[in-house]
């Protein structure tokens, strides 16, 4: 497959890359960001050992691992990252995930990428279910989730040990038969654009 290159309104999404570990690394040293991630804060070598794994994900076959970089269209600069990891491809599931710098929370960036990513899974994968899931304090990845109309599925009590105590988890997903009907209305997502040469 070519390289992933997604496009909303606002944003695109493109394959991560060993340059973009600058702008990773203020994401990733972010208390503020990590708080409800399963990792901790990261120094340097962690972010660009993250990078140089998703980089490696890319040439794998099957591909298993979509881990994107948010930039603008007119900046390709790394705002963020967002993707899904197939886990168990014999049942053509995939465990989505999304994060932004802190500065860029409340814009609604987030709730544009999730769409991109549903509509890339199912339309262009062929996957069946993509699930997600998340602290319940973090209100807003939550309400990301459900705007992207992705049921709420369970609350799992005390299902994590993160951090020093005990952490419940909401379960989100949606079904690639549902999504015709969810995908959102009046903003067409663009089909996946090429590569700047």
């Amino acid at each position: 497959m070519n390289p992933v290159r997604l496009a909303t309104k606002r944003l695109v999404l493109r394959e991560l890359r060993a340059d973009d570990w600058v702008e990773a690394q203020r994401l990733d040293r972010d208390p503020r960001v990590v708080r409800f991630q399963s990792n901790d804060v990261l120094d340097e070598a962690g972010t660009k050992q993250y990078l140089e794994t998703s980089i490696a994900a890319q040439a794998a076959s099957p591909r298993l691992v979509y881990d994107l970089a948010i930039c603008l269209p007119d900046d390709d600069r790394f705002l963020g990252r967002a993707g899904f990891k197939i886990e168990r491809p014999e049942h053509r599931e995939a465990q989505l995930w999304f994060t932004l710098r802190h500065d860029l929370w409340g814009k609604g960036f987030a709730s544009e990428v999730l769409p991109a990513l549903l509509d890339f899974a199912f339309d262009e994968l062929k996957l069946h279910r993509v699930y997600g899931d998340c602290d319940p304090r973090n209100v807003g990845s939550a309400r990301v989730m459900e705007r992207a109309g992705m049921r709420r599925e369970g609350h799992l009590r005390e299902n994590w040990w993160l951090k020093g105590e005990w952490c419940d988890s909401l379960l989100f997903a949606v079904l690639n038969q549902e999504w015709p009907a969810l995908r959102p209305k009046g903003e067409a997502l663009q089909r996946p654009s090429p590569p700047r040469g």
